[in-house]
């Protein structure tokens, strides 16, 4: 008996211990939206809801967590690719947002063609129109905001340039501002325009209507992904964040609502 009641002691200790963990629901996914993500989550539990541990590392790396169990949701800055729904994911865009190109203020270029941005980033050219050789900044191999940028701008077939330094999506603004040739690419949501220029592409400024309508030639869906139909609390999160209370956050963190 005295067995029995140390064993029933310890598996209510346990259950004490794991009763929190179930109790989150865990994410992985994007570093250009973690911003937004973190906004929703807050507001989704003041509303009610869950708890949702969140991590960054990349919309690839949260695809692949999501697909393995080892996360039940996935933040993608992008919408779910053909290999990833093949694999069982199933996404719920979000938002709309497009992939706005950065450059120094200093700089006295104010619009690129997505032709020369090509040039740049494969190396096939090196400098900008007056001549001063382009300090290029790339984005992890994981990232959904390069995944989108090699589509759309460079082309599958493509690679990048080796001279295009790899930085953190903390640091990429930062090290714009700093040097006066430095070319870069960032989410539109993450732009501060005091802080570095945005220029137009094709002669087109990323705004809410060129987005939408995608006309500005770089934009996207981020995406809520599950492997298989999101159910219970994640489905909960799913259906606050589409709905108008998360729709209000997507839009306060400047992103464009879905509707």
């Amino acid at each position: 008996m005295k067995y029995f009641g140390k064993l029933t002691f310890s598996i209510a200790l346990l259950g004490l211990c794991i009763s929190p963990v179930s109790a989150q629901i865990t994410a992985r996914g994007s570093d250009s939206t973690l911003h937004v993500l973190k906004a929703l989550a807050e507001a989704f539990a003041k509303d009610g809801g869950k708890t949702i541990k969140i991590e960054g590392g990349g919309s690839g790396a949260g695809a692949k967590a999501a697909t393995a169990g080892e996360v039940q949701l996935a933040f993608l800055s992008r919408a779910v690719s053909t290999s990833e729904k093949d694999a069982g994911l199933v996404g719920v865009p979000y938002a709309i947002d497009g992939v706005a190109v950065i450059a120094n203020k200093a700089n006295p270029q104010a619009d690129i063609t997505v032709a020369e941005l090509k040039g740049l980033f494969t190396g096939s050219a090196e400098a900008w129109k007056d001549g001063k050789p382009a300090v290029l900044f790339n984005r992890n191999a994981d990232s959904g905001t390069r995944e989108v940028f090699q589509e759309m701008v460079l082309g599958k077939e493509a690679k990048f340039t080796d001279k295009a330094a790899v930085k953190h999506d903390g640091l990429l603004i930062s090290s714009v501002t700093k040097i006066p040739a430095a070319l870069a690419y960032t989410s539109v949501g993450e732009v501060d325009e005091s802080a570095v220029k945005v220029l137009t592409v094709n002669g087109i400024k990323a705004s809410a209507e060129t987005l939408r309508n995608k006309s500005y030639p770089i934009s996207r869906t981020p995406t809520l992904a599950t492997k298989g139909e999101a159910t219970g609390d994640v489905k909960a999160f799913i259906d606050f964040v589409v709905g108008p209370k998360g729709q209000a956050v997507v839009e306060a963190q400047k992103f464009v609502k879905i509707k």
